[in-house]
Formats: C-alpha cells, sequence, structure tokens
C-alpha cells in the first residue's frame, strides 16, 4: 500500500470479531496487518462507539487495536462544526452525527483516505461528491477519499 494517511473508522473495526461476514471480516483483518502505523489514525469517537459494544466484542476489537497503536485524532470545535454543516446540508440525518464527525475528523486532519464499511452513509459516490462540495463551501480544498479496506488493498 502507498505511503498515505488512513483514518479507520468504526466500521472497519466493527467486523474484527468471530462471527462478522467472513469476506469482511478478512479483508479488514488484512488491511490492518498491511497499513502503516505511523500513517494509521483513529479518534475519541471510534473508541467511544467501540466502548459501547459488548464485553465479548469490544475485547476482540481492543486485542487488535492494540496491535497496531493508532494515533488518536483531536476532536476540535472546528471538527464538530463541519459535522454539524455535514447534517444541516442534509448530506446525514441529524442522528448520524457520529459518521458526520469520522468524515469532519478525516477532512479537518487532512488524510488521505477514510476506511469504512459503511456505504450508507459514507463510503458511496453520492456521498463523497456531496462532502466534497460541502468542504469546498466550508474553504476546505482537500477532502479523503472514502474506501473500503478492499478498495485500499487493491489501489
Amino acid at each position: 500500500m502507498p505511503d498515505r494517511s488512513y483514518y479507520v473508522e468504526t466500521s472497519v473495526w466493527g467486523m474484527i470479531p468471530k462471527g462478522q461476514p467472513k469476506e469482511l471480516r478478512q479483508a479488514s483483518l488484512q488491511f490492518l496487518r498491511q497499513a502503516p502505523s505511523p500513517n494509521f489514525f483513529i479518534s475519541p469517537v471510534v473508541l467511544r462507539e467501540i466502548i459501547a459494544c459488548s464485553t465479548k466484542i469490544r475485547s476482540q476489537i481492543m486485542v487488535v487495536l492494540k496491535e497496531h497503536t493508532p494515533t488518536i485524532l483531536e476532536v476540535s470545535e472546528e471538527c464538530e462544526e463541519l459535522a454539524q454543516f455535514y447534517v444541516d446540508s442534509g448530506i446525514l440525518p441529524a442522528k448520524k452525527t457520529e459518521d458526520a464527525l469520522h468524515v469532519a475528523l478525516a477532512t479537518i486532519h487532512q488524510m488521505d483516505i477514510l476506511v469504512s464499511w459503511n456505504h450508507r452513509h459514507m463510503a458511496n459516490v453520492r456521498n463523497a461528491e456531496q462532502y466534497q462540495a460541502a468542504n469546498r463551501i466550508c474553504g476546505y480544498r482537500k477532502t479523503p477519499l472514502i474506501l473500503t479496506p478492499l478498495e485500499v488493498m487493491h489501489e
């Protein structure tokens, strides 16, 4: 994989526990093994979502998370404002502010790629175009590519 910065949102970590769809689990684990550690990022949002999982699932995720020691990005007021702009613009519904925060974090911290299995709210062409337009309106010239682990491994 090229030397890029990767913000890995919760859906990727959520595929780690046993019992998840085999193809998605294997692709997630393979991506995590191949991703270069110094360029690997998460946020307190990811950690909150992992902590909200059942003890059994959380433990399986935390074992893998500790192996990779990603850098934790700060959630600033700027991130929260950009996430709210996504919601106010109708890109995401109000109940999906965590998803909006993932995209805002990756944008504000100038990540190259946001890695996600969330096709409904992130990893799809329509939303990617809307995030890019919203970011331009707000003065952000760079919008991260939003790709699944499979797409990252085959880039």
